[in-house]
């Protein structure tokens, strides 16, 4: 019972002091408790009774200074049980964030972004409800109900089974109202999770909305969304607006019975006194409250149990690609660039870990050192799998990737990603300015360096035209920049890095044919040295490349350049027409590249 939160315990190991004082605060809480309900009988027995006005005050006086320390305790409990459920949400978000930052890009593949959120905060959230109110109270209705039998057992051992009897009968009832509450406040979580997603995509998307005017559409689909989360929502409501009111009847329907059953013997065998009546009644109400509380809190404790095993499967997870214990670190300066795949091959897995079939067969290539290379094909052709072999974003399934001779699987991946510095197709900036994060990869740099990698992503020039230049601010996911500007500052950031492979994934398809040949070129003079691989949809952007190699089907099926590839490729020459609506002669494959002039497409030196 409860495996996850017995796992959270052996992992959190900040855990055991906090959560063993709030324990025993509650246990004194509970037994302080006690004793000033049984001081009500000497109050009233020898007391009141009596006429015996000093055992009054004496009594009064304990009363109040034991109720000043139930107090202390209790609060004591719900300090430490805070600072334990803070704790743990905070150790579960640190320690599951922690773990996102290891994956692999297989990884990532199954956990999505949505699903990592919703892990990192409303599961966390949960979890954090569950532990406080699970320290708070879970161990207080044990903890009474056997200070209350025994006390039971010692001054009216005959009244025992009565008491046992009560006990079970309010139990079974409360628990028999919020059985399988908790699928109720699942399906109250789904139907929640389709009105956010509404929201974020209709939040995001508005401008498209308005463009088609698809406003009435989108508020009746919103509008049936939310009724649909209210209906979801007032099941559950409904059942603890019930059990709240029967808890509080039974408690007094109880009460009522002792008083009925006890002092009935009061009056005719005269062998319980009233003083013990009062207690055992007021006994048998502390002991209530706790089973009624315990009962309100199980939803919420399965609902925890439920999250956390949604977290540990994260923390549990183990990136795809690891370094190898033997893995050796090489000297950078000795590294040309020269990539090699021999017999290279990869497939993807779905959300099970199960291979969904082949995405590359058999790839055979060599890239010589400084070499610019085109990868050109059809969406889907398997281009983007193939250059995130050499940093091992995924490890090949069959053959190898080697850099310089060395297979990437013998390389530190720390190492190897200083070696290959990668734009991918989704440009994504993070909050904070221009400079950190061009700089990302490369903090030591000077703003000669970064300047220069600027400029030779054509991105100096807009960037100097901010009143901040390069103190600018970015903000979330570069919201304040066009999507042109976005790709630029990527590639920035990428060249910032100096690495020996630049790998431009799609990463200039939001620029037009002339800046993008203006960033081929600044990129060409600025890492010369360096291997430099273009991933391209369209064809203006490979032309110029010492290598093209052609993809289809996840399979290799030409690699030349542009004027060898144009007589024996028909699939290339296909493209050409395609997208150029020619097929251009180039006379010299370092200078031409592909412009706009009036409405017509000319290949230019």
């Amino acid at each position: 019972m409860y495996k996850n939160f017995r796992k959270m315990l052996v992992l959190y190991k900040g855990s055991k002091r906090p959560l063993l004082i709030s324990q025993i605060m509650l246990f004194l809480s509970v037994a302080v408790n006690q004793v000033v309900m049984a001081l009500n009988a000497r109050l009233i027995n020898d007391g009141v009774e009596a006429g015996n006005i000093d055992v009054v005050i004496s009594t009064a006086m304990w009363m109040i200074g034991l109720t000043l320390v139930l107090t202390v305790f209790s609060i004591g409990n719900a300090i430490y049980a805070v600072m334990f459920s803070e704790g743990t949400a905070n150790f579960l978000r640190v320690q599951t964030f922690r773990q996102v930052q290891t994956f692999s890009f297989g990884n990532l593949d199954r956990f999505r972004t949505g699903d990592l959120l919703v892990r990192l905060t409303a599961d966390v959230n949960n979890v954090k409800s569950a532990v406080l109110f699970g320290v708070m109270n879970l161990l207080q209705a044990p903890f009474t109900i056997l200070m209350v039998l025994l006390i039971t057992a010692l001054l009216a051992p005959r009244q025992l089974p009565l008491m046992i009897a009560v006990m079970v009968v309010v139990s079974v009832v409360l628990f028999s109202l919020l059985r399988n509450i908790q699928k109720l406040f699942v399906i109250r979580q789904a139907a929640l999770d389709v009105v956010n997603n509404i929201l974020q995509e209709n939040l995001s998307g508005v401008r498209v909305v308005k463009a088609f005017v698809r406003e009435r559409y989108e508020s009746q689909r919103f509008a049936q969304a939310s009724d649909k989360q209210k209906d979801a929502a007032l099941a559950p409501a409904y059942r603890i607006a019930v059990f709240l009111p029967t808890a509080t009847a039974l408690i007094y329907t109880s009460v009522v019975v002792i008083y009925f059953v006890m002092g009935r013997e009061v009056m005719l065998s005269q062998t319980l006194s009233l003083g013990e009546v009062v207690i055992f009644s007021q006994l048998l109400a502390a002991a209530l409250v706790p089973i009624t509380m315990l009962a309100f809190i199980l939803p919420y404790l399965e609902a925890g149990e439920a999250s956390l095993g949604r977290i540990i499967e994260v923390l549990s997870d183990t990136p795809e690609v690891q370094d190898k214990p033997d893995a050796q670190r090489i000297d950078p300066a000795s590294i040309r660039g020269r990539i090699v795949f021999e017999n290279a091959s990869f497939g993807y897995r779905d959300k099970a870990g199960q291979p969904m079939g082949e995405a590359l067969h058999g790839i055979n290539l060599a890239i010589e050192p400084g070499e610019t290379v085109g990868f050109l094909g059809a969406t889907g052709s398997g281009k983007s799998s193939l250059v995130n072999l050499i940093p091992r974003f995924y490890d090949v399934t069959a053959g190898r990737v080697t850099i310089d001779g060395i297979d990437v699987r013998d390389i530190p991946q720390k190492q190897l990603h200083k070696l290959v510095a990668v734009a991918l197709q989704e440009s994504v900036l993070f909050t904070g300015t221009v400079r950190g994060n061009i700089l990302m990869a490369n903090a030591r740099a000077d703003d000669d360096e970064m300047q220069a990698a600027s400029q030779a992503a054509d991105a100096d020039g807009f960037v100097s035209a901010i009143p901040e230049g390069y103190d600018a601010t970015v903000a979330r996911r570069g919201a304040n920049f066009s999507g042109g500007q976005r790709q630029r500052l990527s590639i920035a950031r990428a060249a910032a890095a100096e690495p020996k492979i630049l790998i431009l994934d799609d990463s200039t398809s939001a620029l037009d044919m002339a800046t993008e040949a203006r960033v081929q070129e600044a990129v060409q003079g600025m890492m010369a040295q360096a291997t430099k691989l273009y991933v391209a949809q369209r064809i203006s952007t490979v032309l110029t490349a010492d290598k093209i190699v052609l993809l289809e089907g996840g399979r290799q099926v030409a690699v030349g350049k542009h004027n060898d590839l144009v007589q024996t490729s028909p699939l290339y020459r296909d493209i050409c027409l395609s997208q150029l609506g020619m097929v251009p002669e180039l006379r010299d494959a370092s200078a031409p590249s592909v412009s706009m002039t009036g409405g017509s497409q000319e290949v230019q030196r």
